[in-house]
Order: C-alpha cells, then sequence, then structure tokens
C-alpha cells in the first residue's frame, strides 16, 4: 500500500470554514453552521458569504481568500456551478479539505464530468485535497463535528469507522448507529470521489489508532487493484465491512446516476472480497449487525460458544444457528455442570442438566444479574465466547456486570432480549459499553460466526 495521505486535518480540523453560511437553517450553509455550533465544535469557525456581515452570531467573511490564517477545512454549499471558482479560491488560500457538498457533476453525464475535472484541476494548484462532490461530509464525534444529520447531536466517540458512498444510507448509519449503541470514530460521506477515493480513506484509516474496524458502502470503485491493495493491507490490521451496491441491472444504473458510479461485475467483487478475508454485507440491517458484533473490544480465540437462555425455545434456536455457521456449543465438562447446579440450585424453577445451552427457565427478581454472569463464567472456562437471552431489564448495572464477566475473562459476550419491543433502549446502554446486543439469537450467533472467521483469518495468514 502507498504511503497513506495525512488526513489528520481533515478529521481533527483546528479552523474550519463554511462557504455558503446563512442566517437560514434552511439552507445547507445554515443547518452545518448551526450543527457544528450546537454540538461545541471547539476550533475556529469562519462563516463565508458575499454578503459579509454577522451569522449566527459569528463573524463573516466575504470571500475564502479574506479570512485571516491557515484554514484546515472548507465545506462548500455553493451551487455545482460555481464550485470550480470556489475551489480556485481556496487552492489560492491553500485551505488543506475541502468537502464540496454541492450536486450536479459527474452523476449528471459529460457537463458534470467536465466541471468536476475543472475543479479538480483548480485544486491541485494549491494542494487543496477535496470530499465529493455530492456528498454529505464527517460526523467525527471526538472533534464534535456531524454535518450528516446536523440536528441529531453527537454519540460517545468509540473505534468504528465508515466509509459511505451513499448520502442516504451513511444519514442512516449515524442515526441507527446511535440508536443501537455503536460508538464510532470517524464517519465520512464520500459521495462521486472526484479526488479522494475509498482507497485513501482507507489507508489512512488503517493505521488510524481511534478505529478498530472499518465498514464501508460503495456503488462503484474507481482503482479496482489499488482496492485490493489496500483492502488486503488494512485487512492484516482491522477488519473491514463490505456493503458492495448495484449488484443487479437496475441497482448498476442507479448506481450511475446517483453517484456517477460505474458498478462492476458483483461476481468479480464477491471473488475479490472472499480472496481479501472481507465481511461482506448485502443490506443496511445486516450492516448495523456487523458494524454491532465488531464494536466488541475483544476478539474470540476460537468457535466453541456458550449459550445460556432465560428460554428453552431460544436455546433451540441458538443451537440450530450456530451449528449452520460453523460454531460448535460443546457440551460442558460433568465438572461444570455440577458447579452451574451449585448456582442455580434454589434460585430457579427445577431445570434441566446444564449442558450447553444452558436454559435457566427464568432468572431470580433478586439481581438476576449476579446469576447470568456466575454461570457466565463457569461456562466461559470451556469456550471461547458466550451469547446470552435474557429477559431482564437491559441498564448500566447489568452492563457494568456482564462488561466486568467479559473483561476479566478476556472474551466476548453477546445478548439478545427476550422482548426486542420493551428492550431497544437498553439494547444500546449495553452495545455502547462493548456487550453487542442484537435481536434475535439467529443475528447474533450469525455475526459472531464472522467474528470468529475474521480473527482465525489473522492468525492463520
Amino acid at each position: 500500500m502507498a504511503n497513506a495521505i495525512n488526513m489528520d486535518r481533515l478529521f481533527k480540523p483546528s479552523s474550519l470554514a463554511i462557504i455558503g453560511a446563512s442566517n437560514d437553517t434552511g439552507k445547507a450553509g445554515g443547518r452545518f453552521l448551526k450543527g457544528l455550533l450546537d454540538t461545541g465544535y471547539q476550533g475556529t469557525l469562519y462563516p463565508v458569504n458575499p454578503n459579509g456581515g454577522e451569522i449566527q452570531g459569528i463573524k463573516s467573511y466575504r470571500s475564502i481568500q479574506e479570512v485571516p490564517g491557515e484554514i484546515d477545512l472548507a465545506i462548500l454549499t455553493v451551487p455545482g456551478r460555481t464550485a470550480p471558482a470556489v475551489i480556485a479560491d481556496c487552492a489560492r488560500n491553500r485551505v488543506k479539505f475541502a468537502i464540496v457538498h454541492s450536486a450536479g457533476f459527474s452523476e449528471l453525464g459529460e457537463e458534470g464530468r467536465q466541471m468536476e475535472k475543472e475543479m479538480l484541476q483548480a485544486a491541485a494548484t494549491g494542494g487543496t485535497r477535496i470530499i465529493g462532490p455530492n456528498c454529505m461530509g464527517l460526523c467525527v464525534p471526538e472533534s464534535k463535528i456531524n454535518t450528516i444529520v446536523y440536528n441529531f447531536g453527537i454519540g460517545e466517540p468509540g473505534h468504528i469507522a465508515f466509509i459511505g458512498q451513499s448520502g442516504w444510507v451513511t444519514e442512516n448509519v449515524v442515526v441507527l448507529g446511535k440508536e443501537r449503541g455503536i460508538r464510532f470514530s470517524k464517519i465520512i460521506s464520500i459521495g462521486n470521489q472526484s479526488d479522494l477515493t475509498i482507497e485513501d480513506i482507507m489507508a489512512y484509516l488503517a493505521d488510524d489508532t481511534d478505529t478498530h474496524a472499518i465498514a464501508f458502502y460503495a456503488e462503484g470503485l474507481k482503482k479496482g487493484r489499488d482496492f485490493l491493495r489496500t483492502v488486503q493491507d488494512t485487512i492484516r490490521k482491522k477488519p473491514v465491512i463490505a456493503w458492495k451496491a448495484g449488484r443487479s441491472q437496475v441497482g448498476a444504473r442507479s448506481a450511475s446516476s446517483h453517484t456517477g458510479s460505474l458498478a462492476g461485475n458483483h461476481v468479480v467483487f464477491d471473488a475479490l472480497a472472499k480472496q481479501a478475508g472481507m465481511v461482506v454485507v448485502r443490506d443496511l440491517d445486516e450492516l448495523m449487525d456487523m458494524m454491532t458484533g465488531f464494536s466488541c473490544p475483544v476478539a474470540p480465540q476460537g468457535n466453541r460458544v456458550a449459550v445460556l437462555c432465560e428460554s428453552g425455545g431460544g436455546a433451540v434456536a441458538a443451537g440450530d444457528t450456530a451449528e449452520a455457521c460453523g460454531l460448535e456449543i460443546p457440551t460442558l465438562t460433568e465438572v461444570s455442570q455440577q458447579k452451574l447446579i451449585d448456582i442455580l440450585t434454589g434460585k430457579i424453577p427445577p431445570f434441566a442438566a446444564p449442558r450447553n445451552p444452558v436454559d435457566i427457565v427464568w432468572g431470580p427478581a433478586d439481581n438476576p444479574g449476579a446469576l447470568f454472569t456466575g454461570c457466565g463464567r463457569v461456562m466461559l472456562s470451556e469456550t471461547d465466547s458466550a451469547v446470552m437471552l435474557d429477559y431482564q431489564k437491559f441498564d448500566e448495572k447489568f452492563a457494568q456486570q456482564l462488561s466486568e464477566l467479559r473483561d476479566s475473562t478476556g472474551k466476548p459476550v453477546f445478548i439478545v432480549p427476550g422482548y426486542l419491543t420493551f428492550a431497544r433502549s437498553g439494547m444500546a446502554v449495553m452495545t455502547s459499553r462493548g456487550i453487542p446486543t442484537f435481536s434475535t439469537p439467529a443475528k447474533a450467533l450469525r455475526v459472531l460466526s464472522e467474528v470468529v472467521g475474521y480473527y482465525f483469518r489473522v492468525r492463520n495468514r
């Protein structure tokens, strides 16, 4: 992999200009500026508008060339036809990075492609690197920047990064990610990839110590061979989750009109993905589930799974899925079974032999988390990870108990609520604390099998 471009000033800008800033929050320039103010961005903000004056309480400038000092990042919210001239001004002012939110470029045909080319030529004169055009920008919790869903606030910083070629997908990653409790290091919308591409972003993230796993959505790859080399190098360091869209004729046609992308042959991509060791997903639900699973801070060392359920049916379903996914649910030794009997006797209704899966029927009303962690500790002494199905309240106390179990054993713990409808907010609490949480045992086990598979491939390279 070629030397990665240093993008620290893109993701951690100390100064940021909004070109096309407005007092009107119905306009993109107004929304972005308000979002940065609301989330508490700590760097210097420079609103730029030809009318000058004060915008949202901040002194504005008539052009980027009037702005004093260095500018790390400029966000363009101007009409597409004016973007090449504005980028030329950015280049003259030595702006490091520019996010072009405007649409109307290569996704619309030859005229748009020519305008995009002019914009790149202008940027090159001053070393300005471009994200976009036709993109939503950034969400970086540590930097308190969110231009993707400006009015949604900022979640806690974490270790999952996402690169998206679609605004819709990227917006949903921000919103659903917060709903699921996924903590992100960086989220970036790349649009048409006129300059900086998915390969460039991934190469940077591969060495980013804040990022432990990378997911992406792509409609087209402009540098197929570079992409494969970059992914192969990245996967040696951290997992890569891939959603490649435009697999059907209709999808490929939509990709071309959406971001000007040539979707490519999905059979070829699938072969490349398998060769490189990517984790492939096919839709938004799978993407969110995989990012949830890979947010776990510890890695499984094998495929043996402990299944602890407050439901006989859940145990049966888990057994079927585990076998289909290549996971092993080993029968516990008699010593461990006796330990479980000692823990459970007198605390739950009569129960079958706790062989694995272990069905505890229903937990006690008094501190049920202690029962789950006690049983989990015994079961994890003979397995590599645990999947639990539990009807109790998912709250900070239970999250802390399971986190201590995970950390003391060094083994992943995934959990599923008995009732999804009543547990959504609690599921986010658990996932945000490194206990990946899923709506069904089948989803938890399918994701776990991919996590196990990735670390098995890394250890055996």
